[in-house]
């Protein structure tokens, strides 16, 4: 198991006397000329991030001994209503959305100097931007795709919340998601969000009602990127949320490899979204799979899912569908199962073609050429016999393996369904022994 992050974790304290005394760590004249909050029960760390509007500080609430983030809005946007409305906003539709996988927002001031800032939950881990880029998560491994999928799924159970409290987020990205150090998954950046079941106080006038493309072009909705809020809605998040799976699964973006913001833009606004075969060639990605990532990922609204609930739904289903078996590569003329051998393992063929045959006095007899889809050696594996043929890799071949612990632990092959298909197997191995005792030979499949 890969090691956890710990940056940043400390044992739990206990300071009876409050507030406890701790210093700003960050000089008076940076304070004085950023006009950065410095409410009197908090100890001010230097920025840690900064975004188009906001910034982030690290900060020590002196009370509860809790480390909390700081988000400011930039001092010189502060008197810009459209700014400073929208950053509130921000704060308080993050702040109603309580859900495990939404960071919690804790307070919303305005500070001496008018900035308005909020403070919410400091996230001890790394973006999920960062977790795709390690290499030891390569597009195509296992890892990837089942720890992905599964990170996946709670960002859905964040955003079908906030779909059903009347907020889109319009800004899906694995940037604007935390991985914790012990597996939390928390949504954050709720600055781009709009209201769907309620307006803000503002009205037609409120930053969320503003025209122009709005997310990030790689994973934005071809409504988002021609920039009419009314033509946007919960569907829009369904194509941002496609955007992370197709990245979970290629580690590519829809839109391609383009480098120019106008440029992407541009195929945004087309709904140019390239096909996931030409990004997965050479990878093991499943044809159900591929069907719920071009079904996300649809241009047109209509053609995707229609809720979050339904995506979520179909890659549950994929997931718990016992298809996360590792995969192994044979190159030509190699022998993938031999004659004789217990057996320990089944494979199903993902591309290639492989040559079952068994050997007799007069040479070896050639009982099938098998290509992607078909399964073999399942027999030996449920009943626990040698194997009555040899495989080989005709041409260069990419299997899925299943061995006993995954079909009993992960595909629930145990009790009365175990009984069922070993009694199955045996029918059909006494009829091939039938066949043989006969004098029959299969012919060439």
């Amino acid at each position: 198991m890969r090691e956890r992050l710990t940056t940043g974790a400390e044992p739990v304290t206990v300071i009876e006397s409050i507030p406890v005394r701790r210093d700003h760590q960050v000089g008076q004249s940076v304070i004085d000329e950023e006009g950065i909050p410095t409410p009197p029960h908090l100890a001010i760390y230097p920025e840690l991030g900064r975004g188009g509007m906001g910034r982030v500080h690290p900060a020590l609430d002196k009370n509860l001994l809790r480390a909390v983030a700081l988000k400011r809005l930039d001092r010189t946007l502060s008197e810009e209503p459209m700014y400073h409305d929208g950053f509130v906003a921000e704060a308080q539709i993050t702040g109603q959305l309580e859900h495990p996988n939404i960071v919690p927002v804790h307070e919303l001031a305005i500070s001496e100097h008018g900035v308005p800032y909020f403070t919410m939950k400091l996230i001890q881990g790394i973006g999920f931007d960062r977790w795709l880029r390690d290499p030891e998560r390569a597009p195509g491994s296992t890892e990837r795709l089942h720890e992905g999928l599964e990170i996946f799924l709670k960002i859905c159970d964040a955003v079908a919340y906030a779909h059903h409290r009347g907020v889109i987020h319009r800004d899906l990205k694995p940037e604007n998601v935390m991985i914790g150090d012990f597996g939390q998954v928390y949504l954050m950046d709720f600055g781009l969000a709009r209201l769907t079941k309620s307006k803000p106080a503002s009205g037609q006038f409120s930053q969320m009602e503003a025209p122009g493309p709005v997310g990030t072009p790689q994973y934005m909705a071809p409504e988002q990127a021609r920039g009419i809020p009314a033509e946007m809605d919960e569907r829009s998040d369904v194509f941002g949320l496609g955007a992370m799976l197709y990245e979970i699964v290629s580690g590519q973006t829809p839109y391609g490899k383009v480098r120019q913001p106008h440029q992407l833009l541009s195929k945004a606004q087309r709904g140019e979204v390239v096909p996931l075969d030409a990004v997965t060639f050479g990878m093991d990605v499943s044809k159900r799979l591929r069907a719920i990532v071009d079904r996300a990922v649809a241009p047109d609204p209509a053609a995707r899912f229609q809720t979050v609930l339904e995506l979520q739904d179909d890659v549950r289903r994929f997931l718990r569908g016992g298809l996360y078996l590792p995969s192994q590569v044979f190159m030509p003329g190699a022998l993938i199962v031999k004659e004789g051998d217990i057996g320990e393992e089944a494979y199903m063929i993902v591309s290639g073609k492989c040559r079952a045959f068994r050997s007799l006095p007069e040479g070896d007899e050639t009982l099938a050429v098998m290509e992607a889809g078909d399964v073999f050696g399942e027999m030996a594996l449920l009943l626990d016999e040698p194997r009555s043929a040899s495989v080989e890799a005709v041409d260069q071949v990419s299997v899925l393996v299943l061995d006993k612990r995954t079909m009993s632990d992960e595909l629930g092959i145990e009790g009365w369904s175990s009984k069922l298909v070993r009694a199955l197997a045996e029918r059909f191995r006494n009829l091939e022994q039938q066949a043989r005792s006969s004098g029959m030979r299969r012919s060439m499949a």
